[in-house]
């Protein structure tokens, strides 16, 4: 960007000298202007070179911190998840390299990582509504285990399923992925709703929800946050907790950290973290699945977090 900007700035200060020197004809102002021109050209060589070497020193201050945290890792959360399944559902706009490093820090903790699962595009779609309600209600009429109240929305009952399918309570290990789990599972993949990443192993009894930056306008993505956040109550309603962690983007507005937050029923249940994209978060959104684990729900990291840092940082649960 530093780079793209210097070369604008210079072909700007090229075409200005023509100009510049067609108008004066090579005049008495020529050597004036020649080192002003110069003076600014060397003066954005400086800026850039200042601006590069404090980029350096943020990488590398960056890569301490992540060295640093991994090296504490195993003292803060070793055994931590132990014999506990952890689903991971990941958002479309969630980066794979993310919810591999998540996925290696829950087996670190000790958990059992039951699977992973992508939620597609038209899950999220306001405009796929119809199809939601519609094929939420087949799925509903032939699964067991699933029970919502006869005035829940679609997006309510389709949460619903995705936990029967993904998730369980009261079984901290986990539990198998039975015949009701696979057909839910079928019905919503053929339908584009959401994809199995690798096997289910197990319906896990915590999830942890990967957020990412999020896309398109800031109506879309609220629009998307909306229906997101009633899935994600309905999971954390038939599971034994739930975690919503992505980066610092998503705690600002058009987040979905931001839109969990926001929404009082769902900020009392679901823990958020919002420093995805560092060591040190992804050790908070395990932090976070622990203290789920054990009936506390907090927000953490960097933006806006009501509970501060990490569990017991401001003594909030």
């Amino acid at each position: 960007m530093i780079s793209f900007r210097y070369h604008i700035v210079s072909i700007v200060s090229v075409f200005l000298a023509l100009a510049v020197g067609v108008a004066l004809g090579g005049g008495p102002l020529k050597g004036e202007v020649d080192n002003t021109l110069v003076d600014q050209v060397q003066a954005d060589r400086e800026v850039k070179a200042q601006l590069q070497q404090e980029i350096t020193s943020l990488k590398e201050a960056n890569a301490f911190a992540d060295d640093f945290a991994a090296a504490v890792a195993p003292g803060l959360i070793g055994d931590t998840l132990k014999g506990r399944s952890v689903t991971l559902v990941a958002l479309p706009t969630a980066s794979q390299s993310e919810v591999t490093q998540l996925s290696d820090m829950v087996s670190a903790a000790g958990g059992s990582v039951a699977g992973t699962v992508r939620f597609g595009e038209k899950l999220l779609d306001v405009d796929q509504k119809q199809l939601v309600d519609e094929l939420g209600s087949q799925l509903l009429a032939g699964a067991s285990g699933v029970s919502v109240p006869p005035d829940a929305s679609g997006y309510e009952r389709a949460g619903a399923l995705i936990a029967r399918a993904i998730g369980t309570q009261d079984a901290p290990d986990g539990a198998e992925v039975d015949g009701a789990a696979e057909s839910i599972l079928a019905g919503l993949s053929t339908a584009e709703l959401i994809s199995v990443e690798g096997d289910l192993t197990k319906r896990g009894s915590l999830v942890l929800f990967v957020a990412g930056p999020g896309e398109g306008t800031l109506d879309q993505r609220q629009g998307s946050n909306s229906i997101a956040t009633t899935l994600i109550s309905a999971v954390d309603a038939n599971t034994d907790g739930t975690v919503v962690a992505g980066p610092l983007q998503s705690a600002r507005p058009g987040g979905l950290v931001r839109a969990v937050r926001d929404d009082v029923a769902a900020a009392e249940e679901v823990s958020t973290v919002d420093v995805l994209g560092r060591e040190a978060g992804r050790i908070v959104a395990v932090m976070a699945l622990v203290g789920q684990s054990n009936g506390q729900t907090g927000h953490y990291g960097a933006v806006d977090a009501a509970d501060g840092a990490l569990p017991g940082a401001t003594g909030g649960e």
